[in-house]
């Protein structure tokens, strides 16, 4: 009699996906192409490295700037009115410090 195939872990007919889960494929991303220093990916390589360190998690840099800029979504930052390149990280800052 010929062996069963396994069933992969998730593919069950009466499997149900965590709701979690499905609610963060329904988030649709899209591709920006932006330009960065070397010290800027420096610092975020530096933070992939860190959090594989100790048997954590591999994440990408993309994974950190999103989370980054959803933190900075959550902060007050008002740039009305900015005259000069070197007020916005001020502007950021200050935003940020009041979450």
């Amino acid at each position: 009699m010929p062996r069963r195939a396994s069933v992969p872990d998730g593919k069950s007919l009466f499997f149900r996906r965590d709701p979690e889960i499905e609610e963060k494929a329904v988030s649709q991303t899209r591709q920006s192409a932006v330009f960065l220093e070397e010290r800027q990916i420096d610092w975020l390589e530096d933070r992939c490295r860190e959090a594989r360190h100790d048997g954590g998690k591999a994440i990408r840099k993309a994974a950190i700037i999103r989370a980054l800029l959803d933190a900075a979504m959550e902060a007050p930052i008002d740039l009305t009115g900015l005259r000069r390149d070197a007020d916005l990280i001020e502007r950021i800052r200050r935003g940020l410090r009041q979450i």
